[in-house]
């Protein structure tokens, strides 16, 4: 990057020096907890949001990238829900935040009007709401149990995993932060990009679903307790 920047001293158009540019972002992507439980799968939602893209060089290489965006993540898993008869189900929870990354960036021109930009830093998200929607696969009946941030879940007692264990949310931590980088390539004023996040606060304590040998394991090279991790793509204009 700091050789790349160097070369990009030179040449740079009107448009690369422009002191504060405003961009905004839309996007999907995949969700996950990372750390300390097992047996859950991928779950997928969107973001969208903008913020000012602030050149912090002459040269516009160094840039700082505060944003305000929504964002959905969270998890799902496959199981079974039911007392007397046990039935097939698909549970899906999301977590929706407002979220404030604040990235530093670094943009290298490619051609006219073509750049390639690198970002990372912090953010800090506010959980609005979470809620998991529980399907009868066989019957295609749906459900919704909402309110995670606020009190425990136990799906009326009757929620088990894909290994026939009982499932029950612990109280969802409603403030999350971490650390989020990506790559963007914009094209005039088109911006498209792959950006991931991977929160540093955990969302609960581990081991509310999963086995123990899994939940063990993820922990090794996770930690013990659960935290948000997301990787999206976007675009944008600026």
């Amino acid at each position: 990057m700091l050789i790349g920047s160097a070369l990009t001293v030179k040449g740079q158009t009107e448009e690369s020096v422009r002191r504060v540019s405003w961009q905004v972002k839309a996007g999907v992507g995949g969700a996950y907890l990372a750390g300390g439980v097992s047996n859950i799968d991928v779950q997928f939602g969107y973001h969208v949001g903008g913020g000012a893209d602030i050149a912090l060089s002459k040269n516009g290489v160094w840039r700082l990238q505060p944003t305000l965006q929504y964002s959905q993540k969270g998890f799902s898993f496959g199981g079974y829900y039911g007392n007397e008869q046990i039935m097939p189900a698909d549970y899906d929870t999301k977590f929706h935040y407002l979220e404030m990354p604040v990235q530093m960036a670094a943009r290298l021109r490619l051609g006219e009007d073509v750049f390639l930009t690198f970002h990372f830093g912090p953010y800090v998200a506010y959980g609005l709401n979470a809620k998991t929607t529980m399907t009868i696969t066989d019957m295609d009946s749906h459900d919704t149990f909402s309110g995670h941030f606020s009190k425990p879940c136990v799906f009326n007692g009757i929620a088990y995993d894909k290994e026939n264990r009982h499932v029950a949310y612990p109280k969802m931590r409603r403030w999350d932060a971490g650390l989020a980088g990506g790559v963007d390539l914009t094209f005039w004023r088109i911006i498209m990009g792959v950006d991931w996040s991977s929160g540093l606060v955990p969302v609960c304590e581990g081991g509310f679903i999963g086995n123990l040998v899994g939940n063990v394991l993820n922990s090794i090279f996770f930690g013990s307790d659960p935290c948000n991790f997301t990787l999206n793509f976007s675009i944008g204009y600026q």
